[in-house]
């Protein structure tokens, strides 16, 4: 019957659903918003592409000079400071990038603490292509390696990148803005020591509620950016975790390691049932008695010396005569 409960409950053990907790905010862009505006869509697409560590503290504490990958900022609505912008200067510097995805937030001051020229701009422009409504602008201007099978890219009230070096994506022409009409830049790319900085300059294109719009383009983006990934939470200013809960995942069955548990139970038993497990001990006890076997002369001396010393001469042979014989482990003399 032990057997029986051992098999039972490792097999159960093997394939019982795993039970994994999660955690909720609802602050705008987080990962852990499952909202419109939260991105955890992209959190999840993050993740299946190679790992992503969320940076709930200031740069300069969490050892960001120890990290490799790319780090990524989403909306940052609270100031950065000069500490967090030298670990990240350092991080640059060492070959890693920065994803900077803003419009009316703090990233501009990001971008004049690290001594770059390009700005997020400070309105939207006018575009004169849009899906819903004039709120939600579109393009089609997308270099590659953004562009593969992306035919447009959708926004929502985005600013423009100021002064880029390396435009890939770019607004329709006759765009307006500040008085002026042509195209202007929403994702830039500048190199920055080893590394580079991508800025792209509408974050609502991560958010959940345009993600089904523009994963491809996402994907493509991702692809670009080297892995593993770090995100920024620690600059959403209401950023709180405000529940937890529990998903269930099932996991498939193992067959080949179900087979091997059960092969493992059934010798177990086998050896235990079969008294397999006290041959060793028989050999052990054989040997030994074989050593002083050769010399009973010794042995009959040790026993009479133990007898001085207030020991049972006879028991002390008895036992000695029963290990010779193996009827206590089942010799000659035994079952």
């Amino acid at each position: 019957m032990a057997y029986v409960i051992l098999l039972v409950i490792g097999v159960a053990l093997l394939i019982m659903p795993l039970s994994v907790p999660v955690f909720k905010s609802n602050a705008q862009y987080s990962v852990l918003n499952t909202g419109w505006n939260g991105t955890s869509s992209f959190g999840k697409l993050l993740y299946s592409k190679g790992g992503v560590t969320p940076i709930l503290g200031p740069y300069d504490s969490v050892g960001l000079d120890g990290d490799r990958g790319t780090l990524v900022v989403i909306g940052p609505n609270l100031p950065f400071t000069k500490g967090e912008i030298e670990a990240l200067r350092k991080f640059l510097q060492e070959g890693n990038t920065l994803l900077l995805a803003d419009d009316f937030g703090t990233g501009n001051q990001l971008l004049e603490g690290l001594g770059l020229r390009e700005r997020f701009s400070s309105r939207s422009p006018l575009t004169p292509i849009y899906l819903k409504n004039g709120n939600f602008p579109i393009t089609a201007d997308i270099k590659p390696p953004l562009s593969e099978d992306v035919n447009f890219l959708v926004m929502y009230k985005p600013s423009v990148i100021l002064n880029p070096e390396n435009p890939l994506v770019m607004t329709p022409n006759g765009t307006y803005l500040d008085g002026r009409y042509g195209s202007f830049a929403i994702v830039d790319v500048v190199p920055y020591g080893k590394g580079k900085i991508v800025l792209v300059s509408d974050p609502d294109i991560f958010t959940n509620s345009l993600f089904g719009e523009n994963e491809r383009f996402i994907e493509n983006l991702l692809t670009y950016l080297p892995g593993p990934y770090l995100i920024d939470e620690a600059h959403h200013r209401d950023f709180n975790p405000y529940s937890s809960g529990t998903i269930t995942i099932r996991r498939a069955v193992n067959r080949k390691l179900v087979f091997y548990y059960v092969l493992f139970i059934a010798i177990l038993a086998f050896v235990i049932e079969s008294g397999l497990w006290i041959k060793p001990f028989e050999l052990a006890f054989s040997l030994l008695f074989r050593l002083f076997g050769e010399r009973k002369e010794d042995v009959e001396e040790i026993v009479k010396s133990l007898e001085q010393e207030g020991l049972d001469g006879e028991v002390l042979r008895k036992m000695l005569s029963e290990i010779q014989t193996g009827s206590k482990l089942g010799g000659g003399n035994g079952r």
